[in-house]
């Protein structure tokens, strides 16, 4: 994956710094080849043609990126949300079964404020087993309270059911990204544009002005940010978590 090839401190810089470079040696091949006999009206419809297909691309891979950012927060509020309301029915069970229960709440919903962040795929593995460790061992707890059969026992047994299914679906939320063919043609897309950009400002024997670097650096940003929305436990951008820390302090003592 392109998580694993970037580190977030340079995934900025980087790709600035790669496609400015590129602009530049475009424009120092255009440059010499300036006494060629080119159209400048073809070579602009062909830059024209590579920027426009660059936008479709990056307006599709931001989307993409978006729309899994967004899939990623929502579940982060759902688990909240399951984490208290198995903590509510729990309080109607019988007290002697309370407690045992809140402690391993607690603990799952420790593990789960700092699930995938930082990156470490040894960790994340590592926390992921253990918040299966936990359900299970509130699943035994819940096997316990269910006979005899009541109708608080059998709100826990669902509202844990759902606390469930939600683990599932935040971890395979953070396990899949934009492919990596993708971004890996998005970056490579954004250098040839750049380049053919930087080309016909030397080749038209034109210095290689301050708005070329400016949309330079733009479409750079552009691209890491989409990188960055997709793989948020790398970068700038991170998922909040603001509301299972909410639900872990709700969490009776």
């Amino acid at each position: 994956m392109v998580d694993q090839l970037i580190d977030a401190s340079f995934l900025y810089p980087g790709i600035v710094i790669l496609l400015v470079g590129s602009a530049e040696l475009g424009f120092r091949i255009g440059f010499r080849h300036r006494r060629h006999k080119y159209r400048s009206e073809d070579l602009a419809t062909l830059t024209a043609s590579t920027l426009g297909l660059l936008a479709l691309l990056l307006a599709f891979s931001l989307s993409h990126a978006l729309s899994r950012y967004d899939d990623r927060r929502a579940l982060v509020l759902e688990e909240a949300n399951a984490i208290e309301s198995t903590a509510n029915f729990a309080s109607m069970l019988p007290e002697q079964t309370q407690a045992p229960i809140f402690n391993v709440l607690r603990d799952y919903a420790a593990i789960r404020i700092g699930l995938g962040f930082p990156y470490d795929p040894v960790r994340f593995d590592h926390d992921v087993a253990k918040s299966k460790d936990l359900l299970t061992t509130l699943w035994q707890q819940a096997v316990a309270v269910s006979e005899p059969e009541t109708r608080s026992a059998q709100r826990f047994i669902k509202s844990l059911d759902e606390m469930t299914k939600i683990q599932e679906r935040r971890v395979v939320s953070l396990r899949y990204y934009v492919p990596s063919a993708v971004l890996l043609m998005l970056l490579g897309m954004g250098i040839v544009a750049i380049w053919f950009t930087g080309y016909q400002s030397g080749l038209t024997e034109t210095r290689l002005h301050a708005g070329t670097v400016i949309m330079a650096f733009t479409i750079a940003v552009v691209i890491a940010l989409v990188i960055d929305l997709d793989q948020p436990a790398r970068g700038l951008v991170q998922v909040p978590t603001q509301a299972l820390i909410d639900a872990a302090k709700g969490l009776p003592p």
